[in-house]
C-alpha cells in the first residue's frame, strides 16, 4: 500500500491543478467564509464509520467547489486550510471504504494512471469508485498480453498442418450435407460436428446403414461402438487433440450466433483433419474464406442450388380450415405450439409438436409420427429450421413475430429463409410452398423470402481458458474479456448465463469446495442448463455444493405429489441431463442403467401428454373459460376485460 503522506500529496496536487484550470460559472455563496467554515467543521467532526458512500461523494464535490472558489477569489487562507486540514480528512474517509486488498493495491502506478487518464476526477469522486477502474485497466492489459492477437494462434499444432477445406455452399434442401457425408463414410477416421443431438443421431444411424462403425457423442449421452471409424457429435463436443482424415462441420453459418457460435469458430480454426467439409448457407461463404485464410490453409468451393421450387402462396392461410397433410405450422413459443396443436386435435387433426425444451428423443418420436403419416401436420418453433429432415410440403407461419430475449420483433430475412426453406422435401415433393396467417403477415414473409440476405459479417469468439491463470476473480475476468473489442470479423461470445450462475454460486461460496479454483468453477458455470427453470438451477447449485462429497452425484428426484403436468416432466428430464453433464464435467460416476430407465419412463409420460392431452393447452379466458382466438396476445378475453368488476 502507498504511504498515506504520498496519497495526501496526490489529492492536494489534483485539487490545486483543478482549481487553476477550472473555468466557467462558480457556485453562488451568500457568505463564502461562513459556508467554508461550516463545511470544514462538518468534515472534521465526521468519523469515517459515520458517513455513507453518497455522503462522502458529496463531501468531495463541496470541498472541490470551496477550493476552486477560494482560488478564483484569491482567498489563499481558505484554500490553504482546505488543502492542509480537510483534504487529509477526505483521504482517511476514502481509505475506510476500500477493501483490504484494494488498499494493498493502491500504489504509485495507480495514482499515475488516475492522473494520466482521469485528471482531477478524485476531486469529484472518492477512491472507492476510481480504484476499480484502475484494476480493470490492469486486468485488460493482462488479458491483452495473454490472449493471442489472432484467435487461430490458440491452435499451434493445427497451424502447422496443411489442411484442405471443401466448402459446400447452398440454401436449404440443396443436398450439401448429403455430399459431405458421402465422403465421411469413406474415412478411416472421421468426425461429424452439427448443431443438434438429433442431427448427430441421424448421421450415426446413416453411418450404421452404410456399415460404418460409428460413435455418437453429445452433451446428453454417448453411444460407443467397437472399432468405430466415425464420431457423430454436437459441435461443442469436438475433440481438438484427435487427428482425423475427414471432418464435416454442418450449419456453419451459425458461427455468428452470440450464444453458441464460438463452437463453430473454434472448430473451423482448430479441428485437426487433413480434409474438412463445411456445410453452410451462401451468407457465410466470404467469412469462411477469411477464417481459412488466417490459418494459411487452402480451399475449394462446391456451390449448390435448391433441388425443389419454392412458391409463396397468394392468399393468406386460415386456421384450421386450410390445414393440409404435410403442413408445418410455425409459431415461436412452447405455449403457442401446444395451443395450436390442441386446437387441431379438437378439430380431429392429429399433429406432431417440436419445440426447444422438448427432450431430443421425444422430438425424434414426434418426427417419426409425422414421417410415418400417423400425424398429418407438425406444429413447431423455429427449431425446425435447424437442418431437421422432415417431409414438409408447406411451411405456414402462424406467427411472424418472436421474442429474441430482449423484445418482440418481426422475423428477419435470415430467419424467414432458414425456416421457409424446409418446405418441399426433395424426393417427395416437386414444389414447396410458403404461407402465413393474415394478409399483412403473408406480405412480410413474401417480402423477406425474396429479399437479399446480408452476408455474415461477424463470427463469435469463445472465452480462452488461459485467462483463468490471472489472479483476479472469475467474474471480473469474464466481464473485462467480454468488453475488449477483438479485431474483425470476431465478436465475443455471450457470457451472461455464465455470469448469472457465477452470482448464484458466489452467494454460497463458503459451501463450495473449489470456489477459489477458477478452472473448476469455470467448468461449473459453463455447464449448459436452462437458467429460466428454477428447479434445474436449484439442482445445479446443490451439485456445486456437494459434488466433492462422494464419487457420484445425488440423483434427481421426481416429486410425485407435484401436479405440474407436462412441465414437471420436462423439468425432470432437464435435471436428468444435468446429472449426466455435471457428472462428466467433474469426473463423477454415472449410473447409466438408472439414467436410461428414468429417461425412458419420463419420455413415455411426456409422449402420453402430447398424444392425448393437447386440448388442455388451448388458451382460454381464466374468467369465462371461453376459447381465445389463436395468437391472441392477452390472457383475458375482450368481453371479460371490459367488465368493470374484472378490470
Amino acid at each position: 500500500m502507498i504511504q498515506k503522506k504520498r496519497l495526501v500529496q496526490f489529492y492536494v496536487s489534483e485539487y490545486e491543478t483543478l482549481a487553476k484550470k477550472k473555468k466557467g460559472k462558480l457556485p453562488q455563496y451568500s457568505d463564502f467564509e461562513k459556508n467554508a467554515n461550516r463545511l470544514f467543521k462538518a468534515v472534521k467532526r465526521t468519523r469515517p464509520s459515520q458517513i455513507s458512500q453518497s455522503g462522502l461523494e458529496d463531501y468531495h464535490r463541496q470541498v472541490k467547489n470551496i477550493i476552486c472558489y477560494a482560488f478564483r477569489k484569491n482567498r489563499r487562507d481558505i484554500m490553504e486550510q482546505a488543502l492542509t486540514e480537510i483534504v487529509p480528512q477526505l483521504v482517511q474517509m476514502d481509505l475506510h471504504f476500500l477493501l483490504r486488498e484494494q488498499r494493498d493495491g493502491l500504489n504509485g502506478e495507480c495514482l499515475a494512471f488516475l492522473k494520466r487518464t482521469m485528471p482531477g476526477e478524485i476531486c469529484n469522486r472518492p477512491m472507492f469508485e476510481l480504484y476499480p477502474l484502475y484494476r480493470r485497466h490492469k486486468l485488460q492489459n493482462k488479458i491483452t498480453d495473454l490472449v493471442p492477437t489472432r484467435p487461430e494462434m490458440e491452435f499451434p499444432e493445427t497451424l502447422r498442418m496443411k489442411r484442405h477445406f471443401i466448402l459446400h455452399i447452398g440454401p436449404t434442401n440443396s443436398g450439401k450435407t448429403f455430399h459431405s457425408l458421402e465422403r465421411l463414410k469413406e474415412a478411416a477416421c472421421g468426425v461429424y460436428l452439427g448443431p443438434l443431438r438429433l442431427l448427430a443421431l441421424e448421421v450415426y444411424e446413416r453411418m450404421r446403414e452404410y456399415g460404418v462403425p460409428c460413435t455418437m457423442m453429445t452433451g446428453q449421452e454417448c453411444i460407443e461402438e467397437e472399432n468405430s471409424r466415425v464420431t457423430a457429435a454436437t459441435v461443442e463436443m469436438a475433440d481438438y487433440d484427435a487427428l482425423y482424415d475427414v471432418a464435416v462441420i454442418d450449419e456453419a453459418q451459425m458461427m455468428c450466433d452470440a450464444d453458441r457460435g464460438h463452437a463453430w469458430t473454434r472448430a473451423i480454426l482448430g479441428i485437426k483433419a487433413k480434409e474438412i467439409h463445411i456445410c453452410a448457407s451462401p451468407t457465410a461463404e466470404e467469412v469462411l474464406k477469411h477464417l481459412i485464410g488466417l490459418c494459411h490453409d487452402d480451399w475449394e468451393i462446391c456451390h449448390y442450388e435448391r433441388k425443389t421450387a419454392l412458391v409463396c402462396e397468394d392468399t393468406p392461410f386460415q386456421f384450421p380450415e386450410h390445414v393440409r397433410d404435410g403442413d408445418a405450422l410455425i409459431v415461436f413459443s412452447k405455449k403457442a405450439v401446444l395451443d395450436a396443436a390442441g386446437r387441431l386435435e379438437s378439430n380431429g387433426i392429429r399433429a406432431s409438436v417440436i419445440y426447444g425444451s422438448l427432450p431430443p428423443e421425444i422430438r425424434r418420436r414426434q418426427m417419426r409420427l409425422f414421417t410415418s403419416g400417423k400425424t398429418r401436420v407438425v406444429v413447431a418453433t423455429d427449431a425446425i429450421g435447424m437442418g431437421l429432415n422432415l417431409p414438409v410440403r408447406r411451411i405456414v407461419f402462424l406467427q411472424t413475430e418472436k421474442y429474441d430475449g430482449v423484445s418482440r420483433r418481426k422475423l428477419n430475412v435470415s430467419e424467414v429463409k432458414q425456416i421457409a426453406g424446409r418446405a418441399g422435401r426433395f424426393g417427395m415433393y416437386g414444389t414447396g410452398y410458403i404461407s402465413a396467417m393474415g394478409e399483412e403477415e403473408l406480405d412480410h414473409i413474401r417480402a423477406h423470402y425474396q429479399a437479399y440476405e446480408e452476408p455474415v459479417s461477424q463470427v463469435s469468439l469463445g472465452f480462452p481458458q488461459i485467462l483463468l491463470d490471472i489472479d483476479e476473480p472469475l467474474d471480473a475476468i469474464l466481464k473485462v474479456w467480454s468488453s475488449v473489442a477483438p479485431s474483425a470479423p470476431f465478436e465475443k461470445e455471450n457470457v451472461e448465463e455464465a455470469l448469472f450462475l457465477y452470482e448464484r454460486a458466489k452467494k454460497v461460496k463458503n459451501k463450495i469446495e473449489d470456489f477459489d479454483n477458477k478452472y473448476m468453477l469455470y467448468r461449473m458455470i459453463t455447464c449448459p442448463i436452462d437458467i429460466k427453470d428454477k428447479r434445474v438451477v436449484a439442482l445445479w447449485l446443490d451439485y456445486c455444493k456437494t459434488y466433492g462429497a462422494d464419487v457420484a452425484l445425488s440423483k434427481p428426484r421426481l416429486d410425485e405429489k407435484d401436479r405440474g403436468g407436462l412441465m414437471k416432466y420436462e423439468t425432470y428430464y432437464k435435471q436428468l441431463d444435468l446429472y449426466y453433464q455435471f457428472s462428466h464435467r467433474m469426473g463423477k460416476i454415472v449410473d447409466e442403467d438408472w439414467l436410461k430407465d428414468q429417461r425412458e419412463e419420463t419420455e413415455t409420460v411426456i409422449m402420453r401428454y402430447l398424444s392425448k392431452k393437447k386440448q388442455d393447452y388451448i388458451s382460454r379466458c381464466p374468467y369465462c373459460g371461453r376459447q381465445l382466438p389463436l395468437g391472441y396476445p392477452y390472457r383475458v378475453c375482450e368481453r371479460c376485460h371490459s367488465r368493470s368488476d374484472i378490470a
